[in-house]
């Protein structure tokens, strides 16, 4: 085999794997994987919680006045932070500015905090830095809450399976 022969073969199994990897990413016939069920907050927010030591936390800040979205928001964030079992030490599940509704569950510590970044129909979850970092839509309806509780359940414990602080 001739040396220009070799070369333009060597040359071609370069380039062509390249081009084509090149084009399914331009026209998007490609989409990368995900294997979070929440949506990252496109909004950079924090919040100091005043605490011993960094915990990561599951917040509400409902309206005024509770509604039957509130109440729905309210049972999905007391049965995510029970459903944590033994990895509820690392986790806290607070209200913000809480509402008498509040008072129902015992599992949900109340924090006069608020802030004007977070919609009432959503759960967050917060970093042990404050960090907000990603919200879990909300629903009227008690199997769409359900189904938002095992969403924020599995990324929890993916986070906390590989988290270092809190």
């Amino acid at each position: 085999m001739k040396s220009k022969t070799f070369f333009s073969i060597f040359i071609a199994m370069a380039t062509i794997p390249f081009a084509l990897a090149l084009l399914v990413l331009k026209m998007g016939w490609f989409t990368p994987g995900a294997t979070n069920k929440g949506e990252f907050v496109p909004f950079n927010t924090t919040l100091d919680f005043q605490h011993e030591k960094p915990t990561w936390a599951i917040i509400y800040q409902p309206k005024n006045a509770c509604d039957s979205l509130c109440e729905e928001q309210l049972y999905g964030l007391n049965q995510t932070y029970i459903a944590l079992g033994k990895l509820q030490k690392r986790v806290r599940a607070y209200v913000l500015a809480a509402p008498k509704a509040a008072n129902a569950y015992s599992h949900l510590d109340s924090a006069a905090l608020t802030n004007t970044y977070l919609q009432p129909d959503h759960l967050y979850l917060v970093d042990p830095l404050g960090k907000v970092i990603m919200q879990y839509k909300g629903s009227e309806d008690r199997n769409e809450t359900i189904q938002t509780s095992k969403d924020l359940l599995s990324d929890m414990k993916k986070l906390l399976k590989y988290a270092r602080v809190g």
